[in-house]
């Protein structure tokens, strides 16, 4: 049953009481009158209309939702700047998720991102309640090809349970099995620690859940091991490596690169810790060996790339490194 039907439900019991309680006091002899029939079950029926029917649309159609704690949403009126945070960082988060999930996908994450607008299925009261809608991938241009294996749908729909596996220190074990690919993984994790809240915007937590895996709150603690864990990834598994292709960029600021047309493989998502944006910036667009260690996914495919350095790969001459 689903939250609307829920509520619609709920409503009719309140109905239906009020009517059979007037019903009865009509067979007792009991003259009742119309404001003594309504009065007992009216602020119920308000407290639906206002508010568990808006929650109820926002919970049904909804990809991701927001449940926010704090002075900045602690009544009917939320701070606004508390409300644009939310808005602002989910729109901003989920697009460079999208972007990253078509990029490793083989496709033109830019592209596809110029048509791709998440929607905001509502916004309900009860401290400050807003919902998102992801649009189907059946709304773009993208080869079949493209579109294997779990879809950018089922990756927003995961990121509740990979909440469960933030330590007190670090991330517990386990994270691989449900998460495989570490390069999606990786991106989820870091669209998870801007998810996080500062407390500066007067939210401290922020539930998010799904229609598949739950809820689960973030907080600033949670933000501290996220960050950890993204600017010092765990490399478990690692093996020796180098791969040539077109460096793209990715997430600058978190020293992510793509490095695209990889053969055999398609794309390869790039770690690279010492790098600055400035410094990225001189290598987009350009032809490279990256030599380093990567992480496979469960079919044996090269993903995630933790980058020594990188070369200039010659043509068929010795190679050099390149500075950045």
């Amino acid at each position: 049953m689903s939250q609307h039907d829920a509520t619609v439900m709920h409503t009719r019991m309140f109905l239906e009481n009020m009517v059979s309680l007037a019903m009865k006091a009509q067979e007792a002899g009991i003259d009742i009158t119309p404001q003594q029939m309504v009065g007992p079950t009216l602020q119920k029926i308000v407290e639906l209309a206002s508010q568990h029917f808006p929650l109820s649309k926002v919970l049904d159609e909804s990809d991701l939702v927001f449940h926010a704690e704090g002075p900045g949403a602690a009544n009917s009126m939320p701070w606004l700047g508390a409300l644009n945070w939310i808005t602002s960082t989910a729109d901003s988060n989920i697009r460079k998720l999208a972007l990253a999930f078509f990029d490793m996908k083989g496709g033109d994450g830019k592209a596809i991102l110029r048509k791709f607008e998440p929607r905001l299925t509502g916004i309900a009261p009860g401290s400050l309640w807003v919902g998102i809608a992801i649009p189907s991938t059946q709304d773009f241009s993208i080869s079949p090809e493209h579109l294997d294996g779990p879809t950018l749908r089922d990756e927003v729909h995961q990121l509740p349970e990979l909440v469960q596996f933030i330590g007190d220190e670090g991330m517990r074990e386990g994270i691989e099995e449900i998460s495989p690919d570490p390069a999606m993984r990786d991106i989820s994790l870091t669209a998870l620690m801007k998810f996080s809240p500062t407390g500066r915007k007067g939210i401290h937590t922020l539930d998010i859940s799904s229609r598949i895996d739950g809820v689960a709150k973030l907080g600033q603690r949670e933000r501290v091991v996220l960050r950890e864990a993204i600017d010092k990834p765990n490399m478990r598994k690692a093996v020796a490596g180098s791969f040539v292709g077109e460096i793209r960029e990715a997430d600058l600021d978190k020293t992510r690169l793509h490095l695209r047309g990889v053969k055999h493989i398609g794309t390869l998502r790039c770690v690279v810790p010492s790098l600055n944006v400035e410094q990225a910036k001189t290598l987009l667009g350009k032809y490279v060996r990256a030599v380093g260690s990567y992480q496979v996914d469960r079919s044996g495919r090269p993903r995630l790339l933790f980058v020594e350095r990188f070369e200039d790969p010659g043509l068929g001459g010795p190679t050099k490194n390149l500075d950045f």
